[in-house]
């Protein structure tokens, strides 16, 4: 990593990328169950879930309702409700994340699904938010959400990056078809939620199998 100049801008996702939020949405989802006499679910049936955003984990739940209809919203806004009050309680950083995001000398910003203002307590809470970024997007933050192509052109226009030096790094096949639908290399995360598996079939130019990967791949491509 010897010349700024040349560093790429990386482009990150948050759940199952940055963060492991698994445990603190599936006790927030079982809450919002048992409230309506519904079973509860197990983590690794709630981890398949998450990805597109609290609208659809809602809806996967509540699937009685139509996705952008009246009744689905009002139960986000309850699902909200009761998970902005359990953001931390179990949620963690990936270890090396802090310490790599602090140090990177290129630019670097956040494309998620999850909705702007949860991300950005869970952003105060680690102290993210006292880093540089480029841009944080949250899955309300523009009139489209990956898989468009539309935030992370948001991004690299904001940057003053093209797709050719701009990376995606993520964990969930939204990542995957938002980076291809936008031309930039994609880098498949298989720590996270999705399996190796479902993210392969896109064909990342890269693959973290540790967040700490990331500081070796840029040296040897840098």
């Amino acid at each position: 990593m010897t010349n700024d100049k040349k560093l790429p801008l990386l482009i990150f996702d948050l759940d199952g990328t940055l963060i492991d939020s698994a445990q603190d949405l599936q006790y927030s989802m079982n809450v919002m169950l048992h409230r309506y006499g519904r079973r509860s679910v197990d983590l690794p049936t709630l981890i398949t879930h998450i990805g597109d955003g609290l609208i659809k984990l809602v809806n996967d739940f509540f699937p009685e309702y139509q996705l952008d209809s009246p009744e689905n919203i009002e139960k986000v806004d309850e699902f909200l409700h009761v998970y902005e009050q359990n953001l931390t309680n179990h949620t963690t950083l990936y270890p090396g994340v802090y310490e790599f995001l602090q140090t990177y000398k290129g630019p670097k910003a956040l494309v998620t699904n999850k909705a702007i203002h949860p991300t950005m307590k869970i952003f105060k809470h680690f102290k993210l938010d006292q880093l540089e970024w480029v841009e944080l997007v949250g899955g309300d933050s523009l009139p489209e959400r990956k898989p468009s192509a539309l935030p992370l052109l948001h991004v690299m226009a904001k940057a003053g990056y093209d797709k050719s030096n701009t990376w995606m790094i993520g964990d969930g096949r939204p990542d995957m078809k938002s980076a291809t639908a936008a031309g930039c290399k994609k880098v498949a995360v298989y720590y996270g939620y999705s399996k190796p598996e479902e993210l392969s079939p896109y064909a990342p130019q890269h693959v973290l199998e540790t967040f700490s990967d990331l500081n070796r791949l840029i040296s040897l491509n840098f």
